[in-house]
Protein backbone atom coordinates (compact mmCIF):
# COMPACT_ATOMS: atom_id res chain seq x y z
CA UNK A 1 0.00 0.00 0.00
CA UNK A 2 1.47 3.33 -1.03
CA UNK A 3 1.44 5.77 1.87
CA UNK A 4 0.57 9.45 1.77
CA UNK A 5 2.95 11.33 4.04
CA UNK A 6 1.89 13.94 6.53
CA UNK A 7 4.37 16.81 6.38
CA UNK A 8 5.02 18.80 9.56
CA UNK A 9 7.16 21.86 10.16
CA UNK A 10 9.97 20.36 12.19
CA UNK A 11 11.11 17.61 14.54
CA UNK A 12 9.28 19.11 17.52
CA UNK A 13 6.00 19.05 15.62
CA UNK A 14 6.53 15.39 14.76
CA UNK A 15 7.24 14.66 18.42
CA UNK A 16 4.07 16.39 19.56
CA UNK A 17 1.86 14.54 17.07
CA UNK A 18 3.26 11.14 18.02
CA UNK A 19 3.18 11.83 21.77
CA UNK A 20 -0.46 12.84 21.53
CA UNK A 21 -1.20 9.66 19.57
CA UNK A 22 0.45 7.51 22.25
CA UNK A 23 -1.52 9.19 25.04
CA UNK A 24 -4.75 8.84 23.08
CA UNK A 25 -4.20 5.16 22.33
CA UNK A 26 -3.27 4.43 25.94
CA UNK A 27 -6.47 6.05 27.16
CA UNK A 28 -8.67 3.47 25.42
CA UNK A 29 -6.90 0.15 26.07
CA UNK A 30 -8.09 -0.33 29.62
CA UNK A 31 -5.92 -1.64 32.42
CA UNK A 32 -3.61 -3.85 30.41
CA UNK A 33 0.01 -2.96 29.59
CA UNK A 34 0.55 -0.78 26.51
CA UNK A 35 3.50 -1.96 24.44
CA UNK A 36 5.40 0.81 22.67
CA UNK A 37 8.04 -0.31 20.18
CA UNK A 38 10.96 2.10 20.46
CA UNK A 39 14.13 2.91 18.56
CA UNK A 40 17.16 4.52 20.12
CA UNK A 41 18.97 7.32 18.33
CA UNK A 42 18.07 10.76 17.07
CA UNK A 43 14.81 10.32 15.21
CA UNK A 44 12.49 9.45 18.09
CA UNK A 45 14.03 11.79 20.68
CA UNK A 46 11.43 14.53 20.01
CA UNK A 47 8.72 11.96 20.74
CA UNK A 48 10.25 10.96 24.06
CA UNK A 49 10.71 14.62 25.02
CA UNK A 50 7.11 15.46 24.16
CA UNK A 51 5.85 12.36 25.97
CA UNK A 52 7.65 13.43 29.15
CA UNK A 53 5.87 16.79 28.91
CA UNK A 54 2.54 14.96 28.69
CA UNK A 55 3.47 12.97 31.79
CA UNK A 56 4.32 16.18 33.66
CA UNK A 57 0.90 17.48 32.69
CA UNK A 58 -0.79 14.47 34.28
CA UNK A 59 -1.06 11.90 31.49
CA UNK A 60 -1.16 8.41 32.98
CA UNK A 61 1.73 6.46 31.43
CA UNK A 62 2.07 3.93 34.24
CA UNK A 63 1.09 0.99 32.01
CA UNK A 64 3.63 1.85 29.30
CA UNK A 65 6.08 -0.92 28.39
CA UNK A 66 9.14 0.17 26.41
CA UNK A 67 9.93 -2.54 23.85
CA UNK A 68 13.34 -1.85 22.36
CA UNK A 69 13.78 -2.84 18.74
CA UNK A 70 17.49 -3.63 18.74
CA UNK A 71 20.86 -3.41 20.46
CA UNK A 72 24.52 -3.99 19.74
CA UNK A 73 26.00 -7.34 20.76
CA UNK A 74 29.57 -8.52 21.25
CA UNK A 75 31.07 -12.01 21.55
CA UNK A 76 30.60 -13.67 24.94
CA UNK A 77 32.94 -16.02 26.78
CA UNK A 78 30.80 -19.05 25.91
CA UNK A 79 31.15 -18.53 22.18
CA UNK A 80 27.81 -16.80 21.68
CA UNK A 81 26.87 -13.15 21.96
CA UNK A 82 25.83 -10.80 24.73
CA UNK A 83 24.33 -7.34 24.66
CA UNK A 84 26.97 -4.64 25.06
CA UNK A 85 27.63 -3.25 28.53
CA UNK A 86 24.58 -1.11 29.48
CA UNK A 87 27.02 1.51 30.79
CA UNK A 88 28.31 2.12 27.26
CA UNK A 89 26.97 5.33 25.74
CA UNK A 90 25.96 3.47 22.58
CA UNK A 91 24.01 0.80 24.47
CA UNK A 92 20.37 0.84 23.37
CA UNK A 93 19.38 -0.47 26.80
CA UNK A 94 21.20 2.48 28.40
CA UNK A 95 19.37 4.78 25.99
CA UNK A 96 16.03 3.31 27.02
CA UNK A 97 16.82 3.68 30.71
CA UNK A 98 18.31 7.17 30.63
CA UNK A 99 16.67 8.85 27.63
CA UNK A 100 13.17 7.36 27.76
CA UNK A 101 12.26 5.84 31.12
CA UNK A 102 14.04 8.16 33.56
CA UNK A 103 12.60 11.40 32.09
CA UNK A 104 9.14 9.82 32.06
CA UNK A 105 9.53 8.71 35.68
CA UNK A 106 10.69 12.16 36.79
CA UNK A 107 7.85 13.83 34.92
CA UNK A 108 5.27 11.44 36.34
CA UNK A 109 6.59 11.99 39.87
CA UNK A 110 6.30 15.77 39.46
CA UNK A 111 2.64 15.29 38.56
CA UNK A 112 1.98 12.87 41.41
CA UNK A 113 1.41 9.99 38.98
CA UNK A 114 2.73 6.44 38.91
CA UNK A 115 5.64 5.99 36.52
CA UNK A 116 6.28 3.29 33.90
CA UNK A 117 9.08 0.94 34.87
CA UNK A 118 9.37 -1.80 32.22
CA UNK A 119 11.89 -2.16 29.40
CA UNK A 120 11.89 -5.26 27.22
CA UNK A 121 14.93 -6.25 25.17
CA UNK A 122 15.74 -9.30 23.08
CA UNK A 123 18.03 -12.02 24.43
CA UNK A 124 20.73 -12.68 21.82
CA UNK A 125 20.90 -16.32 23.00
CA UNK A 126 17.19 -16.81 22.22
CA UNK A 127 16.20 -14.03 19.83
CA UNK A 128 13.06 -15.69 18.47
CA UNK A 129 11.66 -15.87 22.02
CA UNK A 130 11.24 -12.09 21.85
CA UNK A 131 8.51 -12.50 19.22
CA UNK A 132 6.82 -15.10 21.40
CA UNK A 133 6.87 -12.76 24.41
CA UNK A 134 5.42 -9.90 22.38
CA UNK A 135 2.73 -12.12 20.88
CA UNK A 136 1.79 -13.52 24.30
CA UNK A 137 1.25 -9.94 25.53
CA UNK A 138 -1.14 -9.22 22.65
CA UNK A 139 1.34 -7.57 20.32
CA UNK A 140 2.87 -4.12 20.11
CA UNK A 141 0.22 -1.42 20.32
CA UNK A 142 2.28 1.20 18.51
CA UNK A 143 5.70 0.78 16.95
CA UNK A 144 7.85 3.84 16.30
CA UNK A 145 10.00 3.36 13.21
CA UNK A 146 12.86 5.20 11.53
CA UNK A 147 14.75 4.57 8.30
CA UNK A 148 18.49 4.40 7.86
CA UNK A 149 19.88 7.36 5.94
CA UNK A 150 21.89 5.56 3.31
CA UNK A 151 20.72 1.94 3.19
CA UNK A 152 17.13 2.01 4.47
CA UNK A 153 17.72 -0.27 7.44
CA UNK A 154 14.88 -0.41 9.96
CA UNK A 155 15.93 -1.48 13.43
CA UNK A 156 19.09 -3.41 12.50
CA UNK A 157 17.46 -5.18 9.54
CA UNK A 158 19.98 -4.92 6.70
CA UNK A 159 19.29 -4.63 2.97
CA UNK A 160 18.34 -8.07 1.72
CA UNK A 161 16.54 -9.09 4.93
CA UNK A 162 13.73 -11.51 3.99
CA UNK A 163 10.14 -10.47 4.57
CA UNK A 164 9.50 -13.34 7.00
CA UNK A 165 12.43 -12.53 9.33
CA UNK A 166 11.71 -12.72 13.04
CA UNK A 167 13.91 -11.31 15.80
CA UNK A 168 17.44 -12.43 14.99
CA UNK A 169 21.16 -11.83 15.28
CA UNK A 170 22.60 -9.81 12.44
CA UNK A 171 25.97 -8.76 11.06
CA UNK A 172 25.82 -5.03 10.51
CA UNK A 173 26.81 -3.65 7.12
CA UNK A 174 29.18 -0.76 6.67
CA UNK A 175 26.41 1.68 5.69
CA UNK A 176 24.44 0.98 8.87
CA UNK A 177 27.58 1.28 10.97
CA UNK A 178 28.46 4.60 9.33
CA UNK A 179 24.93 5.91 9.96
CA UNK A 180 25.39 5.06 13.61
CA UNK A 181 28.62 7.03 13.78
CA UNK A 182 26.39 10.10 13.46
CA UNK A 183 24.08 8.82 16.19
CA UNK A 184 26.87 8.22 18.70
CA UNK A 185 29.58 10.90 18.41
CA UNK A 186 32.17 8.92 20.36
CA UNK A 187 32.40 6.63 17.32
CA UNK A 188 35.18 8.61 15.68
CA UNK A 189 36.32 5.68 13.53
CA UNK A 190 34.31 3.00 11.78
CA UNK A 191 36.24 0.24 13.53
CA UNK A 192 34.85 1.46 16.87
CA UNK A 193 31.28 0.56 15.88
CA UNK A 194 30.24 -3.00 16.85
CA UNK A 195 29.87 -5.41 13.95
CA UNK A 196 26.84 -7.31 15.27
CA UNK A 197 23.43 -6.69 16.72
CA UNK A 198 20.18 -8.31 17.76
CA UNK A 199 17.07 -6.92 16.14
CA UNK A 200 13.36 -7.40 15.75
CA UNK A 201 12.66 -8.81 12.31
CA UNK A 202 10.73 -7.43 9.38
CA UNK A 203 7.91 -9.86 10.13
CA UNK A 204 8.03 -8.95 13.83
CA UNK A 205 7.21 -5.36 12.94
CA UNK A 206 4.50 -6.11 10.39
CA UNK A 207 2.80 -9.07 12.06
CA UNK A 208 2.96 -8.08 15.71
CA UNK A 209 2.13 -4.35 15.55
CA UNK A 210 -1.38 -2.94 15.68
CA UNK A 211 -0.11 0.44 14.43
CA UNK A 212 3.20 1.86 13.28
CA UNK A 213 4.53 5.38 12.77
CA UNK A 214 7.44 5.91 10.41
CA UNK A 215 9.24 9.19 11.18
CA UNK A 216 11.60 10.90 8.75
CA UNK A 217 13.30 13.98 10.16
CA UNK A 218 16.04 16.15 8.69
CA UNK A 219 17.67 16.76 5.32
CA UNK A 220 19.64 13.54 5.61
CA UNK A 221 16.36 11.60 5.37
CA UNK A 222 15.43 12.89 1.90
CA UNK A 223 16.48 9.71 0.13
CA UNK A 224 14.53 7.66 2.64
CA UNK A 225 11.50 9.89 2.07
CA UNK A 226 11.72 9.35 -1.68
CA UNK A 227 12.10 5.58 -1.39
CA UNK A 228 9.33 5.05 1.15
CA UNK A 229 6.75 7.35 -0.47
CA UNK A 230 7.31 5.62 -3.83
CA UNK A 231 7.02 2.08 -2.45
CA UNK A 232 3.84 0.03 -2.59
CA UNK A 233 5.13 -3.10 -0.88
CA UNK A 234 8.18 -4.38 0.96
CA UNK A 235 11.40 -3.87 -0.98
CA UNK A 236 14.25 -5.92 0.50
CA UNK A 237 16.91 -3.48 -0.70
CA UNK A 238 15.30 -0.78 1.51
CA UNK A 239 13.93 -2.59 4.59
CA UNK A 240 12.11 0.47 5.97
CA UNK A 241 9.57 0.01 3.16
CA UNK A 242 7.94 -2.64 5.37
CA UNK A 243 5.83 0.26 6.67
CA UNK A 244 3.75 -0.10 3.48
CA UNK A 245 2.62 -3.56 4.64
CA UNK A 246 1.85 -2.66 8.26
CA UNK A 247 -1.56 -2.18 9.82
CA UNK A 248 -2.49 1.33 10.89
CA UNK A 249 0.58 2.81 9.19
CA UNK A 250 1.28 6.53 9.49
CA UNK A 251 4.14 8.27 7.68
CA UNK A 252 5.32 11.54 9.22
CA UNK A 253 8.08 13.75 7.85
CA UNK A 254 9.35 17.19 8.63
CA UNK A 255 9.74 19.80 5.92
CA UNK A 256 13.47 19.23 5.63
CA UNK A 257 13.09 15.52 4.89
CA UNK A 258 10.24 16.07 2.44
CA UNK A 259 11.91 18.85 0.44
CA UNK A 260 13.04 17.79 -3.01
CA UNK A 261 16.72 17.12 -3.18
CA UNK A 262 18.52 19.75 -5.20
Amino acid sequence: MQLTPRILDDAAAVGDVVADLIVERMSVVGDRPFLLGCPSGRTAVPVYTALARRAAQGADLSRLVIVMMDDYVVPSDDGGFRIVDPAASYSCLRFAQEEILQPLAAAAASAGMAAPDQIWTADPDQPAAFDDRIAAAGGIDLFLLASGDSDGHVAFNQPGTPRDARTHLVELGEATRRDNMDTFPEFTRLDMVPHNGVTVGIDTIARLSAEVVMMLIGEHKRRAFERITAAQEYQPDWPATIVTECRGALLLADAAAAREAS
